[in-house]
């Protein structure tokens, strides 16, 4: 029965129970189709021991039913137990009655030809309302990915999870500007959530990092994703990585991952413009807007990243409420903010004497300080140093300096000529030159 049409599937499945399952028969049931979720082994672990569906019926586990139609196979998800094809029992009691419900998975091809897990399930009439509630919250936890909290979640990526490595204290940026950061999503998730509940307003906030590239607005983000974490808060990070590139649906399931949740929930979405093409900007208004954004009623705050606000609409810049706040992440601007971070990439080989080039570091962002240390460091372990002198790190420092003056020198005298084959008078196809007559 693998791996076959789905409607001849769903005939075998249901002439199936009602032949082989004599339950079915003993009661008035339904065969209804069945969440997929229902078939998670992982999501149905999360179900809380003795969860309540209503009329005094708890959920009391399940046991796996044979089937000689389907075979039972497994997959995998993080390295974790998914889907499972096969029979399932669900078993429900109160202190006067019981019943079961039985689940039938199996694996076919749709029209697109890809691979779908199909679940029929057969229900007693009288406790279809049980059911569904239990259906519900399996679908929640699936959802809202609680199996993989202990992580940073990642939706539309290559990857599933990601641990959040960058303590805020390593982020080094005005002192003034970390506080509100950090106060203005503290004070939302701590009170503020409940000042918009009520005022019947959607407990959802929206950030917005602008600044050149290189000026940490990736670490900052991972940071908030640590700190979040250490709060046992929800964290989801919108991934542009994947076959699919920056797409809107990917924000709106991250939304809808939050509205599920059981906790309050941080999305992080990086390069917020990239996503903002003209099929999806009316979308992505909605749902800034809150008009078509999913609730969490423990509140959401969506953090954005943009090395380009000017390519933002001004209906999304200059309107609160659709970006709450917009935080300049500013290049290197105080001398003691660059030297701790020359001194936390320089580690053990830090001197006092390579305080010299700290003056040269301001104006800078702080992906260049860190290429500073890193290239100074590495090319004093290349020629054997066993110390890292100030000669070496100013080398470093003139080095990249020139590299990046010499780039902008040569994208400046090629900015108004078009370059590539098609611009060239000459071109060559297959490694002879085309000459025009």
């Amino acid at each position: 029965m693998m791996q076959i049409g789905a409607e001849a599937t769903h005939e075998a499945i249901c002439n199936w129970i009602k032949k082989h399952y004599p339950p079915h028969a003993e009661v008035i049931s339904d065969l209804m189709i069945a969440n997929s979720a229902t078939a998670n082994i992982t999501a149905l672990s999360y179900v809380g021991e003795n969860y309540g569906v209503g009329d005094g019926f708890l959920y009391r586990g399940y046991d796996h039913h044979d089937c000689d139609m389907i075979s039972p196979v497994t997959t995998y998800f993080d390295l974790r137990p998914a889907q499972r094809s096969g029979g399932m029992c669900f078993h429900f009691e109160s202190d006067d009655a019981n019943f079961d419900v039985l689940v039938l998975s199996a694996w076919v091809y749709d029209a697109d030809m890809n691979n779908n897990l199909m679940c029929i399930a057969s229900v007693p009439q009288e406790h279809m309302q049980h059911w569904l509630v239990f259906e519900k919250e399996v679908q929640r936890i699936y959802q809202s990915a609680i199996p993989y909290r202990g992580k940073v979640y990642i939706v539309g990526g290559v990857e599933t999870t990601f641990d959040a490595t960058i303590h805020w204290d390593e982020i080094y940026l005005p002192e003034q500007l970390k506080t509100d950061i950090l106060q203005d999503i503290d004070a939302f998730f701590e009170k503020g959530v409940d000042i918009y509940t009520r005022l019947n307003i959607k407990p959802f906030r929206k950030l917005l990092f602008a600044g050149v590239p290189g000026t940490g607005k990736t670490m900052l983000c991972s940071a908030i994703a640590g700190w979040g974490q250490e709060k046992d808060y929800f964290v989801v990070y919108v991934s542009g990585s994947n076959q699919y590139g920056a797409k809107f649906w990917k924000i709106h399931e991250a939304l809808e991952m939050a509205a599920s949740s059981d906790a309050p929930t941080i999305i992080i979405v990086e390069e917020l413009d990239s996503y903002l093409d003209d099929d999806d900007k009316a979308q992505l208004l909605n749902v800034l807007d809150g008009s078509e954004s999913p609730t969490n009623k423990h509140g959401t705050i969506m953090i954005a990243t943009t090395n380009h606000p000017e390519k933002i609409d001004d209906r999304v810049m200059k309107r609160p409420g659709r970006l709450d706040r917009i935080f300049i992440i500013p290049e290197m601007e105080h001398e003691e903010t660059a030297r701790l971070m020359l001194m936390q990439y320089l580690g053990d080989a830090w001197q006092e004497d390579h305080r010299q080039i700290v003056p040269k570091l301001l104006g800078r962002p702080g992906a260049f300080i860190r290429e500073v240390a890193l290239y100074a460091l590495t090319m004093a372990a290349y020629r054997g140093e066993t110390e890292l002198s100030l000669e070496m790190l100013r080398d470093s420092l003139d080095t990249l300096v020139n590299q990046i003056e010499a780039k902008d020198g040569f994208l400046t005298s090629h900015k108004k000529q078009p370059m590539g084959l098609a611009a060239e008078r000459k071109a060559k196809r297959n490694g002879f030159r085309i000459h025009d007559e």
